[in-house]
């Protein structure tokens, strides 16, 4: 606004309007746009979806190259299996002609299956952690009790991540691998070995063979665990926090209500489940008959010589010995 003095002395006010500011001043005004509110996933069913098919979690996730990857090489590896089932023969005069025994071919499968065995469960946690970091809050688990100890019965860890609990599920999964391998292993080594060439690779798989089927009483112990775990923690929303905040929690339950009021209750269930293991192993290891487990470890032996095996057989010849049988 212009004050303008006339010669009379009298006062005019003139006001200017600027129609188009943008175009006055010589550039366009930003325009400050709102974002669309980010959807949320739900890293349990991203999860589940992956266990159930690889790159499945991924697609829910809207991670559609990641996903269409991993479907497509599990569709690929799928298809290759049977194919080479269904042409072994075909398959095995290749390998011959290209200098490569079949207990060098067994070895490589097995490097096979247990590179399959990790992604699997690799490619459930990285789904989990795509859908989890969508969310504005941490994610405490799905409100179902069942859901998470029928998902532990069927594979371990994957209770404790329907919980909401990654880092527990995590290390649960990593067993999984192993136990799941160690008992793919011994049955497969048991079912191929009289169609192995003799050499060194051979020796090998054998070994490998019985370094597993020290590993395979763990998974039955790991399933109960697992299962025991992801139900118990399924009932109570103060198992959900993470293992920092409930260890940092428990301490100062300890120093305010003493250890056996305050910190107690919350671990007896595991805490019996533990003594109740060890129970078990004390009495199948020192009060069922020794001689049904010589029997037994014996009928064991003499399968394993009749299909040319040396390793185990041995190491079966030593714990016989050791029990004076």
């Amino acid at each position: 606004m212009l004050k303008l003095f006339e010669p009379n002395g009298t006062v005019m006010e003139k006001v200017w309007e600027i129609k188009n500011p943008e175009e006055y001043l010589g550039k366009k005004a930003s325009v400050k746009r709102k974002a669309p509110p980010r959807e949320e996933k739900d890293p349990a069913a991203a999860y589940s979806r992956s266990m159930l098919a690889w790159g499945l979690g991924q697609l829910y996730n809207d991670q559609l190259v990641k996903g269409t990857v991993f479907l497509v090489s599990m569709v690929l590896m799928c298809f290759a299996v049977v194919l080479g089932i269904i042409y072994r023969e075909e398959l095995y005069q290749l390998l011959l002609s290209r200098g490569i025994s079949r207990s060098r071919a067994f070895l490589a499968a097995e490097l096979v299956l247990f590179l399959a065995i990790l992604f699997w469960i690799s490619n459930a946690a990285d789904a989990y952690r795509g859908a989890a970091r969508t969310r504005r809050t941490r994610f405490t688990g799905v409100p179902s009790r069942i859901t998470p100890l029928l998902g532990s019965l069927a594979v371990p860890g994957w209770g404790q991540f329907l919980n909401g609990q990654p880092v527990k599920g995590s290390l649960f999964s990593v067993l999984t691998v192993v136990t799941d391998f160690s008992v793919l292993s011994v049955l497969f080594t048991f079912l191929a070995w009289p169609v192995l060439d003799a050499g060194d690779d051979r020796f090998l798989a054998e070994g490998i063979s019985a370094a597993c089927l020290f590993l395979v009483p763990l998974a039955p112990l790991l399933w109960t665990f697992s299962a025991y775990d992801a139900f118990k923690v399924s009932r109570e929303e103060l198992f959900k926090e993470p293992l920092w905040e409930r260890i940092k929690a428990a301490y100062y339950r300890g120093r305010t209500q003493g250890w056996v009021r305050g910190v107690f209750p919350q671990i007896k269930g595991t805490f019996a489940l533990v003594l109740f293991l060890v129970f078990f192993v004390i009495v199948v290891t020192y009060w069922f008959p020794v001689e049904f487990y010589a029997r037994l470890l014996r009928s064991l032996q003499k399968l394993l010589i009749e299909r040319g095996m040396t390793i185990v057989p041995e190491l079966i010849g030593k714990a016989l010995s050791l029990m004076g049988r």
